[in-house]
């Protein structure tokens, strides 16, 4: 009994080996991945000015019901977190992924899934990050300073003063249960929605007062030092 055990256990493991190799995750079981790959420069960059233009909106005041920020830094992109948001994506993954700690700090992240019955057109497989990034930021109006819970986890996490680093991933995939899924998630380093902290401090901007220097990019903003625009770096052909 013990050796026809291991053998199960074995033929096992080979089987979940080789799903992993081929890039079929349990989780995607009965599933059919459409798009896996990444995301372009542009799109990367799209992300990035997305979040520090909401994140602007926030540190100079213009977010009603909301104070203005002392020390919210410009965001930039992150290769690593990057690599494992696309990785969780690719797994069809609907929860968050409870090991996406790097060494660097603890990883906070974003997720959303979107779906339609209607088949695809020439362009619908793409990802619509404006869109997506602005629902989890319209979770505003479920917050007060001080009060973080489930309602608005989303908007803390992109408002948060300390984090800086993002790097996102998307899917796409056709599921029998609910239709032609979008898959999204953002990492975020180092986390925030931290029990007990809220987002950012309150006041007008002072980077200097933080050890850092004003963004030369969004007013407001601050900056451990002058990052390259990212879609200097594309290549349009």
């Amino acid at each position: 009994m013990v050796v026809r055990g291991i053998a199960q256990l074995t033929l096992i493991l080979a089987l979940v080996t080789m799903a992993l190799a081929n890039g079929l995750w349990p989780s995607c079981a009965g599933k059919t991945m459409l798009r896996s790959t990444g995301l372009s420069c542009e799109e990367k960059q799209a992300i990035l000015d997305e979040h520090n233009r909401l994140r602007q909106l926030v540190a100079l005041g213009q977010i009603h019901g909301q104070p203005s920020a002392a020390n919210m830094r410009e965001m930039v992109w992150d290769d690593e977190l990057a690599a494992a948001a696309q990785r969780w994506t690719n797994r069809c993954a609907k929860d968050h992924d409870e090991g996406r700690n790097v060494r660097r700090f603890s990883v906070g992240q974003n997720n959303f899934r979107r779906w339609t019955t209607v088949p695809p057109g020439p362009y619908d497989d793409q990802p619509d990050w404006r869109h997506t990034i602005s629902d989890w930021f319209n979770e505003v109006q479920h917050y007060r300073i001080g009060y973080n819970d489930a309602t608005n986890g989303h908007y803390t996490q992109i408002v948060w003063g300390d984090t800086y680093l993002v790097g996102c991933g998307y899917s796409f995939y056709y599921d029998p249960a609910l239709g032609y899924t979008k898959n999204y998630v953002c990492n975020y380093g180092p986390g925030g929605n931290l029990v007990g902290f809220q987002p950012y401090q309150s006041g007008q901007p002072a980077c200097g007062s933080y050890g850092m220097l004003y963004s030369n990019r969004y007013a407001g903003l601050c900056s451990g030092e002058h990052y390259y625009h990212l879609g200097a770096l594309c290549s349009y052909g």
